[in-house]
């Protein structure tokens, strides 16, 4: 493992100047252990706007922001297709590789990352922020509390009117897999697959229906899928290209039921981003207990961002696996992957984990 001075901050690079890497960059600078040295994007106006923005170097290429010396890690903030050849080039040159979801867009993919940030001895970490929101964390606890009983059923709802602002220049318009295969259920959607197998366990099968309904672009504006836990519970997951802003989850018990909330405004894609920097959204956790009078759960403020990132900076520094690993990524791109397939077929689609991972 390669490992970083623990006296020195983390030194990193950003790759993808877009819209949501100053969610990223922001949480880099508002951070003790981490420190933004040099960014890159293909569009030059991203990547000057990103230097003047955090008071960093550009680069005009990848390959020169992975070649520094001055660069510990980097961040991957980039089009979903070219994660693989940008996490393998950094591990290539001893970087540490910390991942936006997903992890890629393929299986393939994803493994082949996988094993070269293992050869080479990096670490790889994708970002999966929401499993460290204040209320998720208050979820997990009162499940494993015995709070609602035996789990039962989950139903989530994860949806943006962001499929109104796509352009053909963006990745996100195209469905295929050099775009943004599934739309809206892997752009956000993969926020509660993540959730799901954090609160509940793996997940053994998924049956989808995915369709396009009203915005301009190519991919899918609208996505249902129905999954079953490897333990028998069963969910639901809903997410929209075509609806204003929701970030929603039911959990239900046989003793009690979890309503959970981020209360967020109805705000474009960028400006939900420059919103999220300046404040974390609040978030709502009400309990229903059987024979009770509903109850709201006091909840911390945290900033899920800062979290994953000095995590990322303490895995690099320690050796420590990620929460959010690369294996882990994997898993939940595999349920995407298995809902485009069921969409494809109109069945049921089972997830083989073991297969999936070990290419079997």
């Amino acid at each position: 493992m390669i490992q970083m001075n623990k006296q020195k901050r983390l030194r990193l690079g950003l790759s993808g100047c877009g819209s949501f890497s100053v969610v990223d960059a922001s949480a880099v600078k508002k951070s003790q252990m981490t420190q933004l040295i040099a960014c890159f994007d293909v569009a030059p106006e991203n990547r000057r706007r990103c230097s003047e923005k955090f008071g960093c170097d550009q680069e005009q290429s990848y390959e020169d922001l992975v070649k520094r010396d001055d660069i510990d890690g980097v961040l991957l903030v980039s089009p979903n297709a070219v994660h693989r050849e940008q996490a393998m080039l950094a591990a290539q040159h001893g970087k540490h590789v910390f991942v936006e979801k997903p992890i890629a867009n393929t299986i393939d993919d994803g493994k082949r990352m996988i094993e070269s940030c293992q050869k080479a001895g990096v670490v790889l970490m994708v970002g999966h922020y929401l499993r460290r929101n204040a209320g998720i964390r208050k979820v997990k606890e009162l499940i494993e509390g015995g709070a609602i009983g035996k789990p039962v059923m989950v139903e989530a709802n994860a949806s943006s009117r962001q499929g109104f602002e796509l352009t053909p220049n963006q990745f996100r318009w195209y469905g295929n897999d050099s775009g943004c295969p599934g739309g809206a259920l892997l752009t956000i959607g993969i926020h509660y697959v993540d959730v799901f197998n954090y609160l509940l366990g793996p997940i053994k099968s998924v049956f989808a229906t995915f369709n396009k309904l009203y915005i301009p672009a190519e991919v899918e504006d609208v996505a249902t899928t129905v999954c079953q836990f490897e333990s028998g519970i069963l969910g639901y997951l809903g997410s929209s290209f075509a609806s204003p802003r929701t970030h929603r989850m039911s959990i239900y018990g046989t003793e009690a039921n979890l309503l959970w909330t981020i209360l967020v405004r109805d705000l474009s894609f960028d400006e939900a981003h420059e919103v999220m920097v300046k404040k974390i959204p609040p978030a709502q956790l009400i309990l229903f207990e059987k024979g009770k009078e509903s109850r709201e759960i006091p909840l911390t403020t945290v900033d899920p961002y800062v979290e994953e990132i000095e995590e990322f900076a303490r895995c690099c520094q320690t050796g420590e696996k990620p929460e959010t690993d690369g294996e882990g990524g994997l898993i939940n791109l595999a349920f995407i992957r298995a809902a485009i397939e069921s969409s494809r077929i109109e069945k049921p689609v089972k997830i083989d984990i073991r297969r999936k991972l070990s290419g079997s």
